[in-house]
């Protein structure tokens, strides 16, 4: 899932946000969102937070330039069967992500591959 933040957003109220536009479910809990620090109340003319993805990724070739984050997240709620920007919604388990991944890479997005990739190793082999 793609998540756009609004004009000074803060990131996990944008999380939240597209999360539930996108699939209906209300994040209940994020990982890292414990480490979370913001410069409010120092300077009422400027504020900075800073928090702990899952993972970052930057796009180094292709048509689109992006930078983005990855979170792992729990939610709760009733499943959409069509969101905002997404259809076809449905929880696959962790082994058959495993299993499509190597079978055909190219049936996920081409962001989303790597942050796939990036939790196979990571979080899921381990």
């Amino acid at each position: 899932m793609i998540v756009h933040l609004l004009v000074y957003e803060p990131i996990l109220d944008g999380l939240r946000r597209e999360v539930y536009e996108e699939t209906g479910l209300t994040v209940i809990e994020v990982e890292g969102s414990q480490k979370y620090v913001d410069t409010r109340g120092i300077n009422p003319d400027f504020e900075v937070e800073c928090l702990e993805p899952f993972c970052v990724y930057q796009t180094i070739k292709g048509p689109v330039d992006s930078v983005g984050m990855y979170f792992i997240c729990k939610a709760e709620g009733n499943l959409l069967v069509v969101g905002d920007e997404t259809k076809d919604i449905r929880w696959v388990p962790i082994d058959e992500v495993s299993r499509l991944m190597i079978e055909d890479p190219r049936q996920f997005s081409d962001v989303d591959r790597a942050g796939i990739k990036y939790y196979l190793k990571h979080r899921f082999e381990n």
